[in-house]
């Protein structure tokens, strides 16, 4: 466009690329609204861990003692970390689920966590435990 000082073969944004704001404004520039760009959301990760002997870090006691047959819940917080540092998904945090719970009661649970309309559900489940 007239007054623009960026070249018309100049490409601003390519096929894939991740949006970032200053992206937004050179689209703008060069005339090209916002409404014309496709854009894909990122996928929501899901983590969950599994197992009677998995106990929840704010179930620990003050004295650092775990109960018997019980281990921290490491893995869950460790991944929904790692998966926030990559930047390219949402990571969804699906709490623990004991093996006693029984299947039908872990399916239901599945179930809501992967189709809740709610919040949007999750696109990948990591299951650790």
């Amino acid at each position: 466009p007239i007054g623009c000082d960026i070249p018309s073969e100049f490409i601003v944004l390519s096929k894939g690329e991740k949006i970032q704001p200053v992206h937004m404004a050179l689209l703008a520039q060069v005339g090209i609204s916002l409404d014309d760009v496709q854009v894909k959301r990122l996928p929501r990760v899901g983590v969950l861990s599994t197992g009677n002997e998995v106990l929840a870090s704010s179930k620990l006691s003050s004295d650092k003692q775990q109960p018997r047959g019980k281990i921290p819940d490491a893995n869950r917080p460790l991944l929904l970390s790692q998966l926030y540092t990559y930047g390219n998904c949402i990571p969804v945090d699906l709490g623990i689920v004991a093996d006693d719970d029984g299947y039908e009661n872990i399916a239901r649970r599945l179930n809501e966590m992967l189709w809740s309309a709610e919040d949007e559900g999750i696109d990948v489940l990591i299951t650790t435990g």
